[in-house]
């Protein structure tokens, strides 16, 4: 079961220890002034996973996440079906489980939790699954699941230093072989840095991600495509009901 734990704030300094100990579920960080709630995965591969980003499919994604807002802060979503009744605000995550959310923590936090399974790599695992908040630790309920690494982020947030380590369930990476090795920058529907003549968020529900020109899948994907996680190309398409991505 997710657990909270009381209330207490971490630093960045404490990330070392909790990631090689401690039970799963939130934790609250203060890194470089800034809150940082996360949910880390304690039972699979040694601990200390840190949830990066995750999508339930028919709740909107990070619909109109503001670019700042993608780089710099933890970013909750909660309820909805559509665009409407997704909740756009803040929220404190203590008493909601994985499936109750959608994620994204600012880029900038990524190389706090990263590099603490081998150094000079953040190591990422993302899956999917058919039904929504499926812990990491719970393969046999993932229908795909992808492990990969990179090195650091460029000025436009696109990853550096991508290595493939293995696809475990399922077929092609589709975010690692497209997003991270094209060297993509991060787009959002306020600041676009993909290589098409428009704004690939806003052809995608408004939703930030390492745009090709234009589609090739994404997290949250949107527009003409099903509104969740899926990758052209995929095997099981439009049944990946859910999906989430882990660093280390």
């Amino acid at each position: 079961m997710s657990q909270h734990y009381g209330g207490k704030v971490y630093s960045e300094g404490d990330i070392a220890s909790i990631q090689n100990s401690g039970n799963t579920g939130w934790y609250n960080f203060k890194i470089a002034n800034r809150n940082c709630p996360v949910y880390i995965d304690q039972d699979y591969d040694g601990g200390g996973w840190v949830c990066v980003m995750a999508n339930r499919r028919y709740t909107a994604g990070m619909n109109k996440l503001t670019y700042n807002d993608a780089i710099g802060k933890a970013n909750y979503r909660h309820n909805g079906t559509d665009d409407a009744t997704n909740d756009k605000r803040m929220k404190s995550v203590s008493n909601l489980t994985l499936a109750d959310v959608n994620i994204w923590t600012g880029l900038d936090f990524w190389p706090y939790f990263g590099y603490r399974k081998e150094s000079g790599y953040i190591n990422v695992v993302q899956y999917f699954a058919g039904t929504n908040g499926i812990a990491l630790s719970d393969t046999s309920n993932h229908s795909e699941r992808h492990r990969w690494k990179f090195t650091q982020w460029t000025s436009n947030y696109a990853f550096t230093g991508g290595a493939s380590v293995a696809n475990d369930v399922g077929g092609n990476t589709g975010m690692y072989a497209t997003h991270v090795l094209g060297g993509r920058g991060l787009t959002t529907f306020d600041l676009d840095q993909d290589t098409n003549s428009g704004n690939c968020a806003t052809y995608y529900n408004n939703n930030p991600f390492w745009y090709t020109s234009c589609w090739s899948g994404n997290m949250f994907a949107g527009g003409s495509y099903v509104d969740g996680p899926h990758y052209t190309g995929s095997t099981s398409g439009n049944s990946r009901q859910y999906g989430a991505l882990f660093i280390k």
